[in-house]
């Protein structure tokens, strides 16, 4: 009895690392697929979320979004299905990038149309209707925060779309901080909507992971405003918040003096925001050059 269990347990740690090495490297083989697809089955738990998390590079394969699908809607393990919600996450970006959320939809060059026709009376309309149906039910329907909060996140990308900055304004105002984390992440796909928002929690006294997350959630903002409130954390004793905010000030590029602030943290302590001062300041010393360039000399950047 002993060898049984040691023999299953020898199993179910090689599937996992399987499943964890397709994921990580991106190379989905005939056979990793049929894994997948039959792991998304597996009653150990473990296997089945593994699956579930892995099944994000290949859910367009047979029958996976539709387990996918099944298990986001049905699976008992809460976590399972925030795997499975957070898989979906792929045909989202896909349905956008293939413009099934706008009419006029298809490329105009002649070399594109076959390709667009596929996807016009193929699968992928379907699909992306069935996960975005799916996600907007959960919106609708789920009580637990972070449920919530990943379908946020996966419609994040719809964030023009009013029912979804409803719904990310509510996991905002939430008292349960994963779910706030989930908002303001969806934030930073279009970080012009929430400007005021995202400047009201960029101060010392946020939690530091809440923090990191509203700061990369302004990577492209152009709000002087914003940038202002994280010049004003930049004595915040967190490595992690510092690297995080001097990249974001560099994108933003709305503070008069950049170059003067960066140079400050050449010689930080901390190795990890040294280097982020030497990129941000090469980041703002190239997009001057190239503005001097187009100014002056009528150059193309």
């Amino acid at each position: 009895m002993d060898d049984f269990f040691d023999e299953s347990q020898e199993d179910w740690k090689a599937i996992l690392a399987r499943l964890s090495h397709v994921r990580e490297t991106g190379d989905y083989s005939a056979e990793d697929v049929e894994l997948i697809r039959r792991e998304l089955h597996a009653e150990d738990e473990r296997v089945r979320g593994a699956a579930a998390l892995a099944a994000e590079g290949c859910l367009f394969e047979p029958y996976i979004l539709d387990l996918i699908i099944e298990i986001a809607e049905d699976d008992p393990n809460p976590p399972i299905r925030k795997a499975a919600i957070q898989s979906l996450n792929l045909v989202i970006e896909e349905g956008l990038a293939q413009g099934l959320e706008d009419d006029s939809g298809a490329d105009t060059s002649l070399d594109y149309a076959e390709e667009w026709d596929e996807f016009q009376t193929g699968g992928l309309r379907e699909d992306y209707q069935r996960a975005k149906g799916l996600l907007f039910s959960i919106l609708e329907i789920e009580d637990d925060p972070e449920i919530q909060g990943l379908a946020v996140n996966a419609l994040s990308d719809l964030g023009y779309i009013s029912e979804v900055r409803e719904k990310i304004v509510d996991l905002f105002q939430s008292d349960n901080a994963s779910a706030r984390r989930f908002a303001v992440r969806a934030m930073g796909k279009y970080p012009h909507f929430w400007d005021s928002e995202l400047e009201t929690i960029i101060k010392l006294d946020t939690p530091a992971e809440l923090l990191k997350e509203a700061i990369s959630a302004s990577y492209s903002s152009n709000s002087p405003d914003v940038a202002n409130a994280i010049e004003a954390i930049l004595n915040h004793e967190d490595p992690e918040v510092l690297r995080y905010a001097l990249l974001t000030l560099t994108n933003i590029n709305q503070t008069k003096n950049l170059l003067e602030v960066l140079q400050q943290f050449i010689l930080h302590e901390d190795e990890a925001v040294q280097k982020a001062a030497r990129d941000s300041l090469e980041m703002s010393t190239r997009r001057n050059f190239d503005r001097y360039l187009k100014d002056y000399f009528g150059m193309g950047e």
